[in-house]
């Protein structure tokens, strides 16, 4: 009996035990269960939260875009200045008329594609009958232009006057747009045109039977420096005389020629003019330090004639003038400044022992409180200096030598040269109009952020390495370029 119980007793106690994990097992399940039913409303919630955020930042997105296209409507019509005049409008730009888009801010990681609306084509002109290179004018000032790839991106075309020679200073012609190289920052830039304008053939006068050319521009300008040193006087009419020679003897029918000096203030002598009897006589009242003449009413107003090329037009006069050109510098500065306005090639022919200060250690350094400017706005103007040492090759016997720096920099960044070493000027003067017989007008683009201006630093070269080439070393871009 006692066996029976025990074996009843272990039976009952089996049975519990099952029992017990029976109950334990299905409340596991209930409970895994009751989890993944929780985890299944989570998610859930979690996509409806994704959805109903990403709805907003859709309308968000839908709103900032159409009040950007309300400001675009806005703001039709407004003009974006530009920086440089090409010569002839390419295919890719858009037309002086056409309204353009102001550019408005955006953050760098959005660029906004501006919309550009579609025009009809224009009709097509009837054909002209081809007139010779040599009659063809260079390009008159017309409304600059800028070309836009979004609203946050420029694109400025700009013209470089550029020389290019051979190795004994002839001038090359036959080149076109895939000859040139514009680099900035190394990078090359796209070279949309390469125009040439004059020629060694093409110097005959009208009048002789031979063909027109486009006219040369020489701003000549003497830096009078007697009171500092007046060892000069001596050299400084000897220049004079045989400048005087090159005029009566070697400049050509359509050369146009303005006469300046420096001393304390700029002086203003001659505009540009052909006649020869006002160039002379200019040049030695400048020469020997006469009153500037008094500013023609005529000349100095725009509506005199507005094909002549006048550089009074652009010029403060009296007190202004005075007070604007203290400094050398300011007076290039001004003078860079006057000539924008003219199409085309500029030559500032300077007689100059130099200018600026040398430092302590012998060496010269550009004053950066008006160097920067007047680089920036002869380059901007189109104007190349050449620089003639007022001494020559007696230059060593009164003045450092170091000081021959500051002629030979601005130089070189305005596409001009320096010429020492000379027994007189009429040698320097034939190289510089020698190679001025004809240059290339070479149209290039360049990208910058809009909104914004300053001045950029390029280099021009010739696929050929055997050529040499001469232009600016810089330009102008956004407000500062003007209008």
């Amino acid at each position: 009996m006692k066996r029976f119980a025990t074996v009843g007793r272990r039976l009952a106690l089996a049975g519990a035990l099952a029992s017990g994990a029976f109950l334990l097992s299905t409340g596991f399940g209930f409970a895994v269960a009751a989890d993944d039913a929780v985890g299944v409303e989570a998610a859930v919630q979690d996509d409806e939260k994704k959805k109903r955020k990403a709805e907003k930042k859709a309308a968000a997105r839908a709103a900032k875009e159409q009040k950007r296209l309300e400001k675009q409507r806005r703001q039709r019509g407004r003009t974006v200045r530009a920086v440089v005049v090409p010569s002839e409008p390419t295919e890719a730009s858009e037309p002086a008329t056409a309204p353009a888009v102001e550019p408005a801010a955006a953050p760098a990681t959005e660029p906004a594609v501006a919309s550009v609306p579609e025009r009809a084509p224009a009709p097509t002109p009837a054909p002209e009958p081809e007139q010779p290179r040599a009659a063809q004018p260079a390009p008159a000032p017309a409304p600059a232009r800028d070309i836009s790839l979004n609203e946050r991106i420029r694109v400025a075309e700009v013209l470089l006057d550029v020389l290019v020679t051979d190795r004994k200073g002839n001038v090359i012609e036959g080149l076109d747009a895939e000859d040139f190289v514009v680099l900035h920052d190394g990078e090359e830039q796209e070279v949309t045109s390469a125009s040439f304008y004059g020629g060694p053939s093409e110097l005959a006068s009208p009048g002789g039977g031979g063909t027109a050319r486009t006219d040369r521009y020489f701003i000549l300008m003497f830096h009078d420096q007697r009171m500092q040193a007046p060892q000069l006087a001596g050299p400084q009419m000897d220049n004079a005389r045989w400048l005087k020679r090159w005029i009566e003897e070697e400049l050509q029918p359509n050369d146009q020629v303005a006469v300046f000096a420096y001393q304390a203030r700029l002086k203003v002598y001659l505009d540009f003019t052909r006649d020869r009897a006002e160039i002379l006589a200019a040049v030695d009242a400048a020469s020997t330090g006469k009153r500037d003449i008094e500013r023609w009413v005529t000349r100095s107003d725009p509506e005199f004639d507005p094909n002549s090329p006048s550089l009074f037009a652009n010029l403060p006069a009296g007190k202004e003038l005075s007070r604007r050109s203290r400094k050398l510098q300011e007076a290039l500065e001004l003078v860079g400044e006057a000539a924008a306005g003219i199409a085309g090639r500029k030559n500032l022919v300077m007689f100059s022992l130099g200018f600026g200060d040398i430092g302590q250690f012998g060496s010269y350094t550009p004053d950066p409180r008006y160097y920067p400017q007047m680089r920036e706005a002869l380059n901007a103007g189109n104007v190349a200096v050449y620089t003639i040492d007022t001494m020559g090759s007696r230059r060593r016997s009164i003045a450092s030598a170091s000081l021959n720096d500051s002629l030979s920099l601005i130089s070189n960044e305005t596409g001009g040269h320096y010429y020492a070493n000379f027994t007189n000027i009429l040698s320097p003067m034939r190289q510089v109009a020698e190679e001025n017989q004809g240059y290339y007008l070479v149209s290039f683009r360049s990208e910058y952020e809009a909104g914004t201006e300053g001045y950029r630093n390029i280099k021009v070269k010739v696929r050929d390495g055997n050529y040499k080439v001469r232009s600016r070393t810089g330009f102008r871009y956004g407000e500062s370029a003007g209008p």
